[in-house]
């Protein structure tokens, strides 16, 4: 349960495990402060920390990051139903109460994009440098068009960089962004390698992460290396977790994910 107030969300801790929810991979404009942690999205902040029993969400957008922590979801019930899976008993036991963040559609294209062939702390500093250009605020599209590769490749985007823009620059100039949410997840991800630099991997991520289509299951290395039967190619591992885990498809990655590639690597 969570309480909204003027300037600060109150959450259960039972409801939200901050570290999980923010380090599993899934986002990426974050950092670590003395208590807790700050938050980026779009051109919102916000200030998360544990206090006893309750964690606290300060900030002038309230109702954007109840949205943003996806506070109105049941995340018991979710455990619950896939506590029925013994496989993911110990991923839920250590996890806590991980939420899937929704997160502003185009940002998580492009931070996808750079997160190819990359790792966390090399996508946060390219990520935070392309919103030093602008403010401090993620780029709408058109100002990202607006970019030269040149220019991103000066904040690091390396090979990425044509992808970038050519992705800015579809979806400025065609009605992709207002498309996908209204699609079916598999048309949704249809379109969205058709852009430039997203594969199957980084559709599910956005598909899961921005468009909150939870029976989508991202296969990454670290998923292959972990979940793979025999020869299974990655379209098949993808395949056969979806068909098991159902709705919820997507919370068992993060799960799965967090606890095996996070904690147990720490």
């Amino acid at each position: 349960m969570y309480k909204a107030e003027i300037d600060k969300i109150i959450v259960d801790k039972s409801d939200l495990d901050v570290a999980a929810t923010i380090e599993c991979g899934q986002f990426f404009r974050y950092e670590k402060t003395q208590n807790g942690y700050k938050v980026k999205s779009g051109a919102h902040v916000c200030d998360v920390y544990e206090l006893d029993d309750v964690t606290v969400i300060e900030t002038e957008a309230v109702d954007y990051f109840v949205d943003f922590f996806s506070l109105d979801r049941d995340i018991v019930r979710i455990k619950r139903t896939l506590s029925r899976y013994p496989e993911l008993n110990k991923a839920l036991e250590k996890c806590g109460s991980l939420r899937i963040l929704h997160q502003p559609l185009f940002e998580t294209i492009v931070s996808f994009i750079i997160s190819a062939n990359n790792n966390i702390p090399r996508i946060k500093t390219i990520i935070n440098r392309m919103c030093a250009l602008f403010g401090d605020v993620f780029p709408t599209p058109d100002k990202l068009a607006a970019l030269s590769e040149r220019e991103l490749n000066a904040i690091g985007c390396g090979y990425r960089s044509p992808y970038i823009l050519k992705s800015s620059i579809i979806c400025r100039d065609t009605d992709i962004l207002k498309r996908l949410p209204a699609a079916d997840t598999k048309t949704a991800q249809k379109l969205l390698i058709e852009l430039p630099g997203v594969g199957q991997k980084i559709a599910d991520c956005v598909a899961l992460f921005a468009l909150g289509r939870n029976e989508v299951f991202p296969v990454d290395t670290w998923m292959l290396k972990t979940q793979r039967r025999g020869s299974e190619t990655e379209t098949q591992v993808r395949e056969r977790l979806m068909s098991a885990y159902g709705e919820y498809a997507g919370y068992a990655q993060q799960f799965l994910y967090y606890y095996s590639a996070i904690l147990k690597e720490a």
